[in-house]
C-alpha cells in the first residue's frame, strides 16, 4: 500500500518542489518505490526542475480525458518515477479532482511513498491535495513572512482535521537574521523534522536540473534529506506494525 505525502506550503518560494524532488529521490535511494507526483495544478513546475516539459501523457489527461493514471507514470533516469502536469495554461481548465481521487487508488499498486508537490497557499487544490494525504509536510523558510504564513496553513489543516506531521525548514541559517528553530516550533506548534541549510549549490543543482542529493551527496543539506527519508520510513514501518 502506497503512503501519500503532500508537500505544501503557506507561500511559493520556500523550496517546496525541491523538497519534493530530494525527498524523492533520497527515499528511492534507500530502497522504495517512489513516485514523485506534480499536484500544483495551475502552476505546475516539477517537470521543469526535471529538464523536460513535453509528456504525452500528464496528470491533466487522467483528469480531463479519463487516461489511466498509470499511462501518466514515467521512470526517472536517477531511479524514482514521476507524475507531470501540463504546464500550458489551458490545462487550468481540465482540473477534476473526483476523477484524479478515483485514479490515485491505483498507484498502491506500483509505489510504495507517492511524494506530492502541493500548491501554496489555501486555495482549493489544496484542500483537495489535503484530502488525498496520509501526510502533509509543511515547508518554511526561517523568515517572518514564511512562517506567519506557515502559521495559517497549519491551523487551516488542523480546523479540517488533516494529518501535518511536522516541518522541513529550508534556507535555515545560525544568525541574527534568521528565527531559531527554537522560535519556529514553538510559534507554529509543531516540530521540525528537517532542517535544511542553506547552500549556494542549490542555484547550481537547479540550473542543472538535477537533484541537489544527486550532484551533493555529501553536503549537509543532502544527509538531512537522507536523515528524513529514514525518519519517514521508520515511522511508516511502525505504523503498519501496529494495523
Amino acid at each position: 500500500m502506497a503512503r501519500f505525502i503532500t508537500i505544501l506550503s503557506g507561500k511559493g518560494g520556500v523550496g517546496k518542489t525541491t523538497s519534493a524532488i530530494n525527498l524523492g529521490l533520497a527515499l528511492s535511494k534507500l530502497g522504495a518505490d517512489v513516485i514523485v507526483m506534480d499536484g500544483n495544478l495551475s502552476s505546475p513546475n516539477l517537470s521543469i526542475n526535471l529538464g523536460s516539459t513535453y509528456f504525452p501523457t500528464t496528470i491533466h489527461d487522467v483528469m480531463h480525458k479519463d487516461e489511466p493514471i498509470q499511462n501518466a507514470v514515467y521512470n526517472h533516469q536517477l531511479g524514482f518515477k514521476i507524475i507531470p502536469a501540463d504546464i500550458a495554461v489551458d490545462s487550468m481548465k481540465m482540473v477534476n479532482f473526483d476523477k484524479l481521487k478515483k485514479n490515485m487508488l491505483d498507484l498502491h499498486l506500483v509505489a510504495d511513498y507517492v511524494i506530492i508537490d502541493g500548491s501554496p497557499g489555501l486555495g482549493r487544490e489544496t484542500t483537495q491535495l489535503m484530502d488525498m494525504s496520509d501526510a502533509i509536510l509543511v515547508i518554511t523558510n526561517p523568515d517572518k513572512a514564511s512562517i506567519v504564513d506557515a502559521k495559517r496553513l497549519i491551523e487551516f489543516a488542523k480546523r479540517q482535521n488533516k494529518p501535518v506531521v511536522g516541518l522541513v525548514v529550508n534556507k535555515y541559517r545560525e544568525n541574527n537574521h534568521s528565527i531559531n528553530s527554537e522560535q519556529i516550533e514553538k510559534y507554529l506548534e509543531m516540530p521540525i523534522l528537517s532542517k535544511i541549510p542553506h547552500d549556494e549549490r542549490f542555484e547550481i543543482a537547479q540550473y542543472e536540473k538535477q537533484p541537489f542529493i544527486h550532484l551533493y551527496p555529501n553536503r549537509k543539506a543532502s544527509k538531512e534529506y537522507f536523515d528524513l527519508a529514514r525518519r519517514i520510513i521508520d515511522a511508516t514501518l511502525i505504523k503498519r506494525k501496529m494495523l
